[in-house]
């Protein structure tokens, strides 16, 4: 009996899902374990339980191209023989570094020139408005990083595994449970809160605090007792008037008057952005600007004047006759939170939202039986796996309950006696010149060893999937169930290679040396979509459509057309349980006939008489109907935990 009390590790990591979100990860982790061995003769039995606590803290890209996109800046860094791994050693290079840092630097130099174009379109704009005209040209690439979600993930597993062991075959079982419990990060602008219908929050007494918080905040912009009439933005926006008691009419000078000083203040901080008018004293109206929203640094003014857009609103939602004045204030939103001009996008947003939770959670139970055996160097081994997952999650077509079968066919070579074969070689070749006999006197003392190992595998993965909207009451019951959603095959290969050394210094002491390499790859051969089923296209297009990625989709469908016509053919049968899934979402939808000429292009499409393409646009209809209807659901997720507004 054997046991290990604990082991501790720490991690940094990438993945990504099947939408292709990608997540950099950094956890710590806590395991332990105990296990007993047995053994008769040639047979031993051996068994173990072991368990494990992680936490992960996250951030999230919504895609591959996100991901590029937002990096980018740190990526301009490093040259492209950085990127690649080849660095110049040479004094040369390292002085023509020194003077030139950006040199070799591809990706620098484009931002370089990028960055220029950007300057020569804010200079005319800057030029446009002398002539009278207004400016209206674009935000500067690289003047604000945009927010990353983040978030942390706590994961709590157990699992218990026996193995057999005789003449050089094994076979194992083991089962394992895991709970994840996710809670991410999610901030609301208070704009979108205070204009929603249902109010700042979905809870009642929530909204009320919010309200009532803005309100308070917005205290600070009012005049204080003895200051000088308009010294604070907010009595000179609505003259001195308290905000409750502001007519209609206040309410729509304070909202145009908010937005004259919101452009005033982005034209004047994209001429400094374009290195425009910095010597005439631009620098000093910006800093008497930011003084006037009582801020040092552009954030403080933005997030000031975020706030007393804040205030205005409320104040019009609360006023009957003041819809002239919210209309002016949802207009300039955009521009107010996303303002375009250089400054801290994060900072800043974190400043100007309410924060909320959102509170995910994946069950897992895994069951798995596995045979192997080698002889000599090679080894292969057949693993067959059964995992059972519950996930609770905001996305509509991916909560539900999975069961996910893996069979796997993995083969392998290993070496160990490397150093030993080329010692054989070197004395072979030593042997003419009669100093064979020297060698084994010089590498005495010596212990070393050299292992090698190649691995190569093939994995066939089937999912069946069962919505969680298939609970809801008006979802036929006999379509209800489980459904092959893909059939993906994955093929992995793996390299190692090991070698360690001791060399005696005295007696007892000796210097013990050591390296290891190695790399993995895999890649996915094949998958197909199952075809009575709208859960796969439907994840993905409403994925790519709510990322703006939406060009991807026709690349994707390209691959999954046998599937897709499968698809179109099983939406024909009107006993089929897609069909019955299909008519679930075009009841939610308007209904204005669209459902029989679906129907009908399906029927089509199954007969000969339609091609694919027109059938696709068909389906690509239907789930471009169904994306509102996907985002309310996702707006009504009940594990969005609203918080109160933090002082």
């Amino acid at each position: 009996m054997s046991a290990f009390p604990s082991a501790q590790g720490w991690a940094r990591s990438m993945d990504n899902d099947d939408e292709g979100f990608i997540f950099q990860n950094q956890s710590r982790s806590i395991s332990a374990s105990a296990g007993a061995k047995g053994g008769v003769g040639l047979a031993a039995l051996s068994g173990g339980v072991e368990g494990r606590a992680q936490k992960t803290r996250y951030r999230e890209y919504n895609s591959a191209r996100a991901f590029v996109h937002l990096n980018a800046e740190k990526l301009q860094h490093g040259s492209r023989r950085d990127t690649l791994g080849i660095s110049a050693r040479t004094a040369v290079g390292a002085l023509i570094r020194l003077f030139r840092p950006g040199h070799g630097n591809e990706l620098k130099h484009y931002h370089r020139l990028q960055q220029q174009a950007a300057d020569q379109q804010q200079r005319l704009g800057v030029l446009q408005g002398w002539l009278g005209q207004r400016d209206a040209s674009a935000a500067l690439p690289g003047g604000k990083a945009p927010v990353v979600p983040s978030g942390d993930v706590v994961s709590l597993k157990g699992g218990a595994n026996v193995r057999a062991a005789a003449a050089g075959v094994s076979a194992g079982a083991a089962v394992s449970v895991e709970r994840i419990d996710i809670h991410a990060d999610s901030l609301t602008p208070y704009w979108q809160a205070l204009s929603a219908p249902e109010g700042a929050a979905r809870n009642a007494a929530v909204a009320a605090q919010r309200v009532a918080g803005i309100e308070q905040k917005a205290q600070s912009l009012f005049d204080a007792a003895g200051e000088r009439p308009g010294t604070r933005p907010l009595s000179r926006l609505t003259g001195g008037i308290p905000l409750r008691e502001c007519p209609p009419d206040v309410l729509s000078k304070a909202a145009e008057r908010l937005g004259a000083e919101l452009d005033h203040f982005c034209a004047v901080a994209q001429q400094l952005d374009a290195g425009v008018g910095r010597r005439q004293g631009g620098d000093l109206v910006e800093k008497s600007i930011l003084s006037s929203w009582r801020g040092k640094r552009r954030e403080d003014a933005l997030a000031n004047m975020v706030l007393a857009h804040g205030a205005l609103l409320v104040a019009a939602r609360a006023s009957n006759d003041a819809g002239e004045a919210e209309r002016a204030l949802r207009d300039m939103a955009d521009k107010l939170y996303s303002p375009p001009i250089r400054h801290d996008a994060e900072a800043l947003s974190k400043r100007v939202a309410f924060r909320d939770t959102l509170e995910l959670q994946i069950r897992n139970r895994s069951y798995a039986l596995d045979l192997g055996g080698g002889i000599g160097p090679f080894g292969a081994k057949v693993e067959a796996s059964l995992t059972e997952q519950h996930r609770d999650h905001l996305n509509p077509v991916r909560a539900g309950d999975y069961k996910d079968v893996r069979l796997t066919l993995s083969g392998s070579l290993g070496d160990a006696g490397a150093l030993g074969k080329l010692k054989d070689a070197l004395a072979s070749q030593l042997a003419p010149h009669g100093l064979a006999d020297a060698l084994p006197a010089a590498l005495a003392g010596m212990e070393t060893a050299l292992t090698g190992q190649l691995g190569a595998g093939a994995t066939l993965l089937l999912r069946f999937y069962r919505p969680q909207y298939q609970g809801q009451a008006d979802f036929p019951q006999d379509a209800a169930g489980f459904r092959l959603q893909l059939a993906r095959v994955v093929a992995s290969g793996d390299a190692s290679v090991n070698l360690s050394g001791g060399v005696p210094l005295q007696p007892g002491v000796s210097l013990e040396l050591g390296l290891s390499a190695g790399g993995s790859a895999a890649t996915v051969l094949h998958e197909r979509w199952g075809d009575n089923t709208l859960s796969a296209p439907m994840m993905h297009y409403l994925h790519l459509q709510g990322v703006g990625e939406s060009e991807r989709w026709q690349g994707i469908a390209d691959r999954q057309q046998a599937s897709l016509g499968g698809l179109f053919r099983q939406l024909a049968d009107g006993g089929s349980a897609v069909r019955k899934e299909a008519e679930y979402f075009l009841r939610r939808q308007p209904q204005d006939g669209f459902g029989e000429r679906f129907f009908g292009a399906m029927r089509e499409f199954a007969a000969g008489r339609l091609g694919f393409d027109a059938a696709r646009e068909r389906l690509d209809e239907l789930m471009q109907r169904q994306l509102p209807l996907w985002q309310a659901d996702k707006l009504a997720f009940p594990g969005l935990v609203e918080r109160p507004l933090q002082a």
